[in-house]
């Protein structure tokens, strides 16, 4: 049984609070308002709906944090990271494209930073009621259950999934290249959150997850999930993965990692 830090039950009231209007919603899709943000990526008054609903419980309970939400965020936001104080950074729908098509792989998320950091995250998945947590020290869990990455060390028999997006033109040829690369030897997935499946290969669900681009809401919870997991998180050169710095993210457990890489 985990001893669970006082931190993740903020970040799970926050989660679970707005995930309960987005199960609303997903049973009422007719009635979602929905607009366009870029090319292919789109924002729904339920997206809108539970960020102000994260906001309110987080505030609420730690007002003394920062906050970072993607549907609320400034360029002028990035500045919160530099400092001392720590700050939540959450997707209130990520998955939203599966979301407004009926497709139940979607979650809340929200990662924790401290001192450029992650030092906790939680990403809910409403359809399956899966909740992902991981506290620095503490390990990752699905709710009860204690989470490790895949052991598998050879490409023949993973599965891996990819976030590339075509909202990303300059950088979606080479993605399409890696997945190419990948799919000759072994299985690729593209699933449309990348908060899941991040959360999925702490979980030993999948072998490793690959992508350019990403924002940190969209990672961030994930981040730790798979570190606390036995997992390692790197850059396209190999290196560490840093959440603030980096544009390439490569997670997957250290048994795999090397071939991974060489492959894409």
């Amino acid at each position: 049984m985990a001893i669970i830090p006082p931190i993740i039950f903020v970040m799970e009231k926050a989660c679970r609070s707005a995930a309960k209007g987005l199960v609303r919603d997903f049973g009422e899709l007719e009635k979602l308002q929905i607009s366009k943000k870029d090319k292919n990526d789109f924002v729904s008054s339920a997206d809108l709906r539970a960020s102000e609903s994260i906001s309110y419980h987080l505030n609420k309970d730690r007002p003394d944090f920062l906050q970072i939400d993607e549907e609320t965020f400034k360029k002028e936001d990035s500045e919160k990271l530099k400092g001392n104080t720590p700050v939540f950074i959450s997707d209130p729908l990520d998955g939203t494209k599966n979301f407004i098509h009926g497709n139940g792989y979607f979650a809340v998320t929200i990662g924790l930073v401290h001192k450029k950091e992650v030092i906790a995250g939680v990403t809910y998945n409403p359809i399956l009621n899966e909740l992902f947590w991981a506290h620095k020290g503490s390990g990752s869990w699905i709710n009860n259950q204690r989470l490790r990455v895949s052991q598998r060390d050879k490409l023949d028999g993973c599965m891996f999934t990819s976030g590339v997006q075509i909202k990303h033109q300059d950088v979606l040829d080479e993605g399409i290249t890696q997945i190419g690369n990948l799919q000759r030897k072994t299985s690729v997935r593209i699933l449309g959150s990348s908060a899941l499946d991040l959360a999925n290969v702490a979980a030993g669900k999948f072998d490793g997850f690959w992508c350019k681009r990403l924002n940190l809401w969209d990672i961030a919870a994930g981040l730790i999930l798979v570190r606390e997991a036995g997992g390692i998180c790197l850059n396209e050169k190999g290196n560490d993965f840093d959440a603030i710095e980096d544009d390439c993210l490569i997670a997957s457990s250290a048994a795999i990692s090397s071939e991974l890489l060489k492959n894409l």
